[in-house]
């Protein structure tokens, strides 16, 4: 078949997936409370001829399309779209702006999913050709780090029934529209979490001697963990160990006999993991010790950093080429701090982690992600069914030259 047929389909579906996205848009739910966004999904699966199971890792759906029955031994290659939102107040003016008070699909998973599923669409119009199966993921609760929705759906056998091969994701980002960025091997940082708990012992402020102070105890471990990164691991290896919230204290003339601070750690590789790990439990322990307080490292390993296989990458880049064109397919320089949860996919089965752009002159200044302004532009969204199509008939070797 030729890509020119393809995208006569994609044409033909483009406005029923805008409508879609704009339904998903005004009706946001967040990670493991998606409830009327999988039934959405459903509604439209339905329509076409897919193997359909429901529940899969609580909310999950996973939609197989198989291809051509004649042809044995059939390479599956999943893609993956993401369904939960964001605890943030929408502040646009759009005609479709969220409805769900404090809910606000502002990292575009709305947009994901609408890619997927008009994958499906255009791609069931093709089935008795397809050379290869495809698996359609529609994910619960990408934001949920440290659990995240792939790994419940993985553990509920998401890649078996048919054994998936390949895989493959798009997220949307502040790049130009009809542009893709990524980076072959390690394209993220691994994400976890940390949680440092110290106690002393409570006195009147202005008898400070009689007590053991948390907070000041708490404020030496902040400042000696920025030495982490800078005094232990390799020059040149990145790593973030960011404080983001302090808790402590309970009026302003009692010496705090507890403390709270919560971060993360961003590494891209285990060793470095381990290293910040052995440093932050270290550090609190001694620090604590001599200021007469007892600390705690509460230690949570998140998402894994995504590895995009090297030789999937430059297949990928050959396929997208003449699509996108070579200007519109940038290679990442470093990994993204961001973390991710289709990771743990990634380190199962060969996989290609994408980042489209979705930034144009309507939406300037306001397409950057997790943020209460942010807007998509919808002219990515044919491009998202474009990428994923040319990348699976190619590998199929379903499209003539």
């Amino acid at each position: 078949m030729k890509f020119s047929e393809i995208e006569e389909v994609i044409d033909s579906y483009i406005d029923e997936i805008i409508n879609f996205r704009r339904d998903l848009h005004e009706h946001p739910e967040l990670g493991g409370s998606e409830d009327r966004t999988p039934r959405q999904v459903i509604k439209e699966l339905k329509k076409l001829p897919l193997d359909i199971k429901e529940n899969v890792g609580e909310n999950g759906i996973v939609a197989n399309l198989f291809g051509n029955e004649e042809i044995k031994n059939k390479k599956t290659i999943l893609i993956r779209g993401d369904m939960d939102a964001l605890p943030i107040q929408e502040e646009n003016k759009l005609p479709f702006i969220s409805k769900n008070k404090g809910i606000m699909h502002a990292c575009g998973h709305d947009m994901h999913t609408s890619m997927v599923l008009g994958t499906a669409m255009v791609l069931s119009k093709f089935k008795e050709k397809l050379n290869g199966n495809v698996k359609f993921m529609f994910q619960p609760a990408e934001e949920c780090s440290p659990t995240g929705g792939s790994r419940q759906m993985i553990a509920d056998g998401l890649l078996i029934n048919p054994t998936v091969d390949e895989a493959y994701a798009l997220h949307v980002y502040n790049k130009p529209v009809g542009s893709i960025l990524f980076r072959p091997g390690v394209g993220n940082a691994r994400s976890d979490a940390i949680e440092i708990h110290i106690k002393g012992k409570s006195s009147h402020g202005s008898m400070p001697s009689q007590g053991r102070d948390a907070i000041v105890a708490g404020a030496n471990v902040i400042m000696a963990i920025q030495t982490i990164v800078s005094r232990n691991l390799e020059s040149g290896e990145p790593a973030v160990v960011t404080i983001g919230k302090m808790e402590g204290g309970s009026r302003y003339n009692v010496i705090a006999d507890y403390a709270l601070f919560k971060g993360t750690v961003r590494v891209f590789s285990d060793n470095s993991a381990k290293i910040v790990k052995e440093r932050l439990e270290k550090i609190i322990e001694d620090i604590c010790s001599a200021y007469g307080c007892e600390g705690k490292l509460v230690y949570k390993n998140g998402y894994d950093f995504i590895y995009n296989d090297l030789e999937l990458s430059k297949e990928v880049i050959k396929s997208l080429t003449p699509l996108l064109g070579k200007d519109n397919i940038e290679i990442q320089k470093n990994p993204s701090p961001g973390g991710e949860d289709f990771s743990f996919i990634t380190k199962k089965v060969p996989s290609v982690f994408m980042w489209i752009g979705t930034e144009s002159d309507m939406n300037r200044g306001n397409c950057i992600i997790h943020n209460p302004n942010f807007i998509a532009d919808e002219a990515t969204l044919k491009y998202g069914i474009k990428v994923f199509t040319k990348i699976i008939l190619d590998r199929f070797e379903n499209l003539e030259d």
